[in-house]
C-alpha cells in the first residue's frame, strides 16, 4: 500500500465512492452505478484501474443469485470516506487469523492503518479516529463471524447484505433488485442461520 494510490484514489470522486462501497461488503455492478451515479461502462472502467492498483477484486458467486454472477470487493485496502468531514480512512485489509500473538497482531494493524487528514481537525479527529477503529474492528469481527458460520453462497449473500444494510427492509430490496433473490422464507432462514451466532 504505498500513498501513489492513495492520491489517485482521493482525486477521483467517482473511485472513492466506488472504494468506499466495496469496503463495507462486496457489491454488483450496478449497486456501484447507484452508488456513484455513473453508467455501468465507467464502473467498470473505474473497477478496471481500482483492480490494477490491487485495490479491488472480481468474486464470482456460483450461481448465489440469478441476476448477478459477480461482486467486486476490497482487495488490498478498505477505504472509507467521510469527505464531508474532510477526512478519509486508509485501512489495511490484509486480515491475519486470530491465533497470532496479539503482539504481532497489534503491530500489523498499526503498521497497517493510515489516517490521512485534508484539515485541521485537532481533537476531533482523534476522537473519530478510535470511533473508527473501532467500528472497523467490530466489522472485520463480524465479517469473520459470518465466514466462519459454514452457510451457502446464498446464505452468505443474504446475511451480509442484511448486515450491511439501515433496516431488513433495505437489504431485501437490495437482494430482490441486485441479486434477484426474492424468497422471504430463503431470507428468514439464512437469518435465522446467521442469529444463533451473530
Amino acid at each position: 500500500m504505498t500513498i501513489d494510490f492513495v492520491e489517485e484514489v482521493l482525486s477521483s470522486k467517482a473511485k472513492l465512492r466506488i472504494m468506499d462501497a466495496v469496503s463495507v461488503r462486496p457489491r454488483t455492478l450496478g449497486e456501484l452505478s447507484d452508488a456513484t451515479g455513473i453508467s455501468v461502462q465507467g464502473v467498470l472502467r473505474h473497477l478496471k484501474r481500482l483492480a490494477e492498483l490491487g485495490l479491488v477484486e472480481e468474486r464470482g458467486l456460483s450461481r448465489a443469485a440469478p441476476k448477478a454472477r459477480v461482486v467486486y470487493a476490497a482487495a488490498s485496502a478498505r477505504v472509507r470516506d467521510y469527505s464531508s468531514k474532510g477526512l478519509t480512512v486508509v485501512r489495511s485489509a490484509d486480515v491475519r487469523p486470530r491465533r497470532q500473538p496479539a503482539r504481532v497482531r497489534d503491530l500489523e494493524r498499526a503498521a497497517g492503518d493510515l489516517l490521512i487528514q485534508r484539515r485541521r481537525i485537532g481533537e476531533t479527529a482523534r476522537k473519530l479516529g478510535r470511533m473508527i477503529d473501532e467500528a472497523s474492528e467490530d466489522q472485520e469481527d463480524l465479517a469473520a463471524a459470518v465466514a466462519s458460520l459454514g452457510l451457502s453462497d446464498t446464505e452468505r449473500l443474504i446475511v451480509e447484505v442484511a448486515l450491511t444494510e439501515d433496516t431488513l427492509e433495505e437489504g431485501r430490496v437490495v437482494l430482490s433488485k441486485y441479486y434477484g433473490i426474492e424468497d422471504r422464507r430463503s431470507i428468514e432462514r439464512a437469518l435465522s442461520k446467521a442469529g444463533r451466532f451473530v
